[in-house]
């Protein structure tokens, strides 16, 4: 069982699952339980959707309406008090939108992570001096400094738990268009060489199919991540619609959950009973299974790596080689 410390956005989650379950089984309206506490029903709302926190106080008047969590009192409480605590992500909060700062919580705590990337390296892969890139690359000429520093400070924060050796379970599927662009090269620089160093971490980062090939995975790294990528020969398929990041917790009662990010605002989808969760964890399966697998993850970035060294010399970059036998297209 992973060591992680849980979090407030996590522990509150928790406590607001345990608290709804528990009103269902006394078989009580929301209305019937504000009326007994002499509450708003607006304030059962809240603290079963997670949109407050919960007082220790609250928890005590609960338990008198829920027969099922009398011997759990101890428990709600201490999570009662976990979920107002200030979180991690608070350090941060002037470069982050308030749902991608909550999102971070429930991702450190994840027991398994499923991440699907378009257009870049999924921020958890990435090098400072990548994410330095991206970040700048983003916020345009004459932006503030400092904050594309603690921007990226806040990405490589974020990572060093999760990739390293009490991390958790992490499959990543990347657009092979995203290995090809040169981050680094945005003021007429040609030399490849910040995404040449991406990619020869992301060929470290590996760890599972480095481990099915036999190879020794440094102690510090967690081996259990998964890099797979779909090549460009197999145009367009479902899920390059757009970037999606999945969720899953060791406890049954924490439900899987997605993140979105675009331009319009993030977005964070917390119950798994709502399909598209389970739409894309079957989307994510699905092209799992067709894709070249993590063993031959390495090899296709070696391809990519040589041909960025021979466009940085000078020399005329052959096309690529072709697999033997390529992949389907994912449905």
């Amino acid at each position: 069982m992973s060591t992680r410390t849980r979090g407030p956005a996590v522990a509150r989650r928790q406590l607001r699952l345990r608290l709804r379950r528990a009103r269902y089984e006394a078989s009580k309206t929301q209305a019937e339980v504000a009326d007994a506490l002499d509450w708003s029903q607006s304030k059962v709302l809240r603290i079963e959707n997670g949109q407050s926190t919960v007082a220790t106080s609250d928890v005590m008047a609960l338990l008198t309406q829920y027969p099922s969590l009398a011997d759990q009192t101890k428990e709600l409480i201490e999570l009662a008090r976990e979920s107002r605590r200030p979180t991690v992500a608070s350090r941060y909060e002037d470069v982050m939108t308030p749902a991608f700062a909550q999102w971070l919580e429930y991702e450190a705590y994840a027991a398994r992570i499923r991440q699907y990337e378009t257009s870049f390296v999924p921020g958890l892969l990435q090098t400072d001096e990548y994410a330095t890139g991206i970040v700048n690359g983003f916020l345009g000429d004459g932006a503030d400094e400092k904050k594309g520093q603690r921007i990226v400070a806040a990405r490589i924060e974020r990572s060093e738990p999760l990739v390293g050796a009490d991390g958790p379970t992490m499959d990543f599927i990347i657009d092979e268009a995203a290995l090809r662009r040169a981050v680094g090269n945005e003021k007429g620089a040609h030399g490849y060489t910040a995404m040449i160093e991406q990619l020869r971490y992301l060929q470290k980062m590996n760890t599972r199919g480095r481990t099915a090939r036999g190879e020794t995975i440094d102690p510090d790294l967690n081996p259990d991540i998964s890099i797979q990528i779909v090549p460009l020969e197999m145009g367009v398929y479902q899920a390059m619609r757009g970037p999606f990041e999945l969720v899953e917790f060791e406890n049954d009662e924490d439900e899987a959950m997605m993140y979105f990010e675009n331009p319009e605002g993030d977005v964070v989808i917390k119950d798994n009973t709502f399909e598209p969760v389970a739409r894309y964890l079957d989307m994510f399966a699905d092209m799992k299974r067709k894709l070249p697998p993590a063993t031959e993850t390495n090899t296709q970035i070696d391809l990519i790596i040589a041909l960025m060294e021979e466009r940085r010399n000078g020399i005329p970059a052959p096309a690529p080689a072709r697999r033997a036998k390529e992949a389907p297209i994912p449905a």
